[in-house]
């Protein structure tokens, strides 16, 4: 092998260090336990919606520091559910219905409640996990109604060494399994700035990347 080869090689194996490096290793997690935990006692920010008027225009608005929430329906606002108050969008009256978590890169930690997704219905929903690099290998994650019943909110929480960018959470279809879609509501809101160590992290991340290799869908628009 001659000494323009190696170097080439060697140039090679840089490339893809520094490619690994630069991708986002999460944990993903539906424990609202094990999230907190993962934060390694990290400061925490919340919303629950409890301080808004029902009613309240959603849409543009920051519910946390940075975090803002949009959907691809008609409308967005604080909705009075049957115990609390949460984020609710309507009407669902297209192929599908989205509520995106605009973090922007603000937060390395982002969990959520998924509200009133009827344990009856086919599923599944999908939920996908963008991050500031650019990594789109934790997308359309399927989401099955595993609450025992509507009222049982379903935690997603993502704890990773690179910022997060957005979450897009997909409804499944309504009961019957063909019209769009199973009203969901999200609320109980938690974001971080967790510094953990990388040796964590590999093991974390490659966990989650092992499972969530098994299954996806086409990516979102």
């Amino acid at each position: 092998m001659n000494k323009h080869t190696t170097r080439l090689l060697a140039l090679g194996s840089l490339a893809l260090a520094s490619a690994a490096v630069q991708a986002a290793t999460p944990f993903i997690t539906t424990s609202r336990s094990d999230f907190l935990t993962a934060l390694g006692g990290a400061a925490t920010q919340t919303q629950d919606f409890e301080g808004f008027a029902s009613g309240t225009d959603l849409l543009g608005v920051q519910i946390l520091p940075g975090v803002t929430l949009s959907t691809n329906l008609a409308s967005l606002e604080v909705f009075q559910g049957s115990g609390d108050k949460e984020a609710f969008a309507t009407s669902r009256n297209k192929p599908e219905a989205l509520y995106t978590v605009n973090v922007g890169g603000s937060y390395k930690a982002v969990g959520f409640d998924i509200d009133a997704f009827d344990p009856a219905t086919p599923g599944p929903g999908f939920i996908s996990f963008y991050f500031a690099d650019g990594d789109v290998t934790y997308v359309n994650i399927p989401v099955l109604p595993t609450n025992a019943t509507e009222n049982d909110p379903i935690f997603y929480g993502v704890v990773s060494d690179v910022a997060v960018d957005r979450i897009v959470w997909s409804e499944g279809p309504e009961i019957g399994g063909i019209n769009c879609c199973e009203e969901t509501a999200l609320d109980n809101f938690v974001v971080a700035n967790p510094v953990p160590e990388p040796a964590t992290w590999w093991l974390l991340g490659a966990g989650t990347a092992a499972a969530l290799r098994l299954s996806r869908r086409r990516p979102l628009d």
